[in-house]
């Protein structure tokens, strides 16, 4: 005999609908804006079917993806803003709205080019940018030549300038 309680899987679409709004709600206490949480949770629907999770689990896993892809979003951000405010009060300066909404723009379109390279070329500009190593440390760490180790960051710059400027 079937409980009551659980739902069929051609029923988890209605509990997803009817329990939107809540979904919502989680998601707003932790990113503090609506439209971001309801894109969380428009994702938490793509997470559900990108995995074999049981129909009759259907809300409490859709409120522990919510909550986590909250965090996530809550974590990545902070954590850019604590950059972008460090690089502000060297600058001394703090952007317009419009410089803010382009600079976050403009490292939208560097992350995504980056994030489509190998992971030599992210490996080799990580260690480059972020981590500030010489040519020769960086073709050490990845077990290739001075030449190719420079050449891999090159191109990563070259594909970022291409998807900044197109």
């Amino acid at each position: 005999m079937a409980n009551s309680d659980q739902p069929e899987p051609d029923t988890v679409e209605t509990l997803f609908i009817a329990d939107r709004e809540r979904l919502i709600q989680i998601a707003c206490r932790i990113v503090e804006s609506r439209a971001i949480a309801e894109e969380i949770v428009q994702e938490s629907w793509i997470r559900w079917h990108g995995r074999n999770y049981r129909p009759d689990q259907a809300g409490p896993i859709f409120r522990r993806i919510v909550a986590n892809l909250a965090t996530d979003w809550y974590r990545a951000t902070r954590s850019e803003r604590s950059v972008m405010s460090d690089i502000y009060a060297m600058r001394g300066n703090v952007p317009s709205t419009e410089s803010a909404v382009i600079a976050r723009n403009e490292l939208a379109i560097i992350v995504k080019t980056i994030s489509n390279m190998s992971d030599s070329h992210i490996k080799a500009f990580r260690k480059r940018t972020l981590h500030g190593k010489k040519y020769k440390e960086i073709a050490e760490d990845l077990g290739v030549s001075v030449g190719y180790a420079f050449r891999l960051i090159e191109q990563v710059m070259v594909e970022i300038y291409l998807a900044l400027d197109p």
